[in-house]
């Protein structure tokens, strides 16, 4: 993420736009965007924490719904904006998504990423309904094939056509075991590039004929870009380079949007009052005095609409804050109930069981819920207050409130009697006793938490900032065992 002195820099990661003429579809296109609100965010399920902001009105020539989801492994938060706009001559609907800093720190900059499945049927949706030709050609998401002579020149003339917007992505399949583009990637880029397939030789030279030029083969895929722009061959195994390309040139492409009502001109209403005799200087002076204002006016919607998202920025921020207040009430709360009760806990096993349940930012391997079970202790109380704790750094670790290299420090502030590792002696000689399958590869769980005679020993997954906790139960064997 990038930041420009105290202003934060919003990148776009997903973009996609579509106007027609029929503004009348203007309501089923708005009914499309609430029902695939409804779907990802229903309201009975909407927090502060994922604010949903909607200008809808029947007056209004702007519709826009824009979504803000905390992204924890970034910190930083997602955005889904999606647009209508009735202007003069059409309906315009603008669709993307961005990533927006929660805080002042240098994220990494992931610039494109494909839209996920529920978005991309509201893309296809939407290009259903508006049913827009790109040089007499449908917009879709089918593939066209090309399997004859005709078909060949077909796709050649819609290539070199010259009112053509999208660009082509043309493979030749001939001999191919199977396709590189698919369905699929049709899906991904619909609305922003069209997919053909050439399934003959025949159609193969036919093309290249009647274009002029071989660009297209089987050794490579073709992009065929419009308004001249020269051709680009892709020859990787799959589709992602060919994909993310795509998608970004159609960010590139997207239109500014000024989203706010401009304010009426204090200038524009002392012109209607004024007499008709005004002077040639004097016209001139009003015209420069209304492009002043125009220029001051747009500063200040900018200036809004970062004080906006700030602020919705600030919110999310608290309500996080709350809900870490709730849990730790409702923590305290299963504390005393504890003390109520003697019994209540007093076995490790029941602990483990409590925990699996409550505490959802820790996961627990098959192997620390059956040492649990096999080890018969009775300071259960204890090893679950240890758990409460590491579930909470756990949350903050997901969160992004702090970098994975530093989260056994904060172990060792938030946890007593912790150690971030076991002896040398003891993971030579005894690796079988840490070790635990996870994701398909052996790995030792080496961090532990120490609660009397018991031992807590978890795994810190950092390619994903999984917590896993993979033992629980009596000490281990390490060095001071005979």
């Amino acid at each position: 993420m990038e930041r420009i002195g105290s202003v934060q820099v919003v990148i776009t990661t997903y973009g996609f736009s579509i106007a027609t003429a029929n503004k009348d579809l203007r309501q089923a296109a708005i009914d499309a965007v609430f029902r695939w609100l409804d779907e990802v965010h229903p309201q009975e399920t909407r927090t502060n924490a994922t604010p949903v902001n909607v200008r809808h009105s029947a007056n209004d020539a702007i519709f826009r719904v824009d979504v803000l989801e905390q992204d924890t492994k970034q910190a930083a938060a997602r955005g889904t904006t999606a647009t209508l706009i009735v202007s003069k001559n059409e309906l315009y609907f603008d669709l993307r998504c961005t990533l927006r800093p929660m805080k002042p720190a240098v994220l990494p900059r992931r610039t494109i990423e494909r839209p996920e499945a529920r978005l991309n049927k509201l893309v296809l949706e939407i290009i259903k309904l508006f049913k827009v030709r790109d040089a007499e050609k449908i917009i879709d998401a089918q593939i066209t094939i090309a399997n004859d002579q005709m078909s060949g020149q077909s796709l050649a003339a819609f290539a070199e056509a010259p009112s053509r917007r999208l660009p082509i992505v043309i493979e030749v399949i001939v001999g191919k075991p199977a396709p590189i583009t698919s369905t699929k990637t049709a899906t991904l880029l619909a609305g922003i590039a069209h997919v053909a397939h050439v399934a003959s030789h025949v159609a193969d030279e036919a093309f290249n004929n009647l274009y002029g030029a071989r660009v297209i083969g089987a050794s490579w895929i073709t992009v065929i870009w419009p308004r001249g722009a020269a051709p680009e061959n892709f020859h990787q195994q799959d589709d992602d380079e060919l994909v993310n390309h795509l998608i970004a040139a159609s960010i590139a492409s997207l239109a500014t949007l000024v989203l706010a009502p401009p304010k009426k001109r204090a200038n524009e209403q002392t012109r209607k009052a004024g007499t008709p005799a005004q002077s040639n200087s004097s016209t001139a002076q009003t015209q420069q005095e209304t492009e002043e204002l125009r220029r001051v006016n747009q500063e200040l919607l900018e200036e809004n609409a970062g004080l906006l998202e700030n602020a919705t920025l600030t919110d999310m921020l608290s309500a996080q804050k709350t809900e870490e207040r709730d849990r730790a009430y409702s923590q305290l709360a299963t504390f005393l109930s504890m003390e109520d009760d003697k019994s209540y806990l007093d076995r490790v096993s029941d602990a483990v069981a409590f925990a699996q349940k409550n505490l959802p930012n820790i996961i627990f391997h098959q192997r620390a819920i059956s040492s649990a079970n096999e080890s018969h202790l009775m300071n259960g109380r204890r090893i679950y207050s240890n758990l409460v704790e590491l579930n909470n750094l756990a949350a903050r670790l997901q969160r992004g409130d702090f970098a994975p290299n530093v989260f056994n420090i904060y172990c060792n502030q938030q946890l007593s009697n912790f150690a971030a590792s076991i002896s040398g002696e003891a993971e030579h000689r005894y690796a079988q006793d840490y070790a635990i399958e996870w994701k398909g590869e052996n790995v030792l769980a080496k961090p532990h938490i120490r609660c009397g005679d018991a031992r807590i020993h978890f795994y810190h997954d950092t390619k994903t900032n999984e917590i896993v906790i993979a033992y629980v139960g009596r000490h281990l064997r390490d060095k001071s065992t005979n």
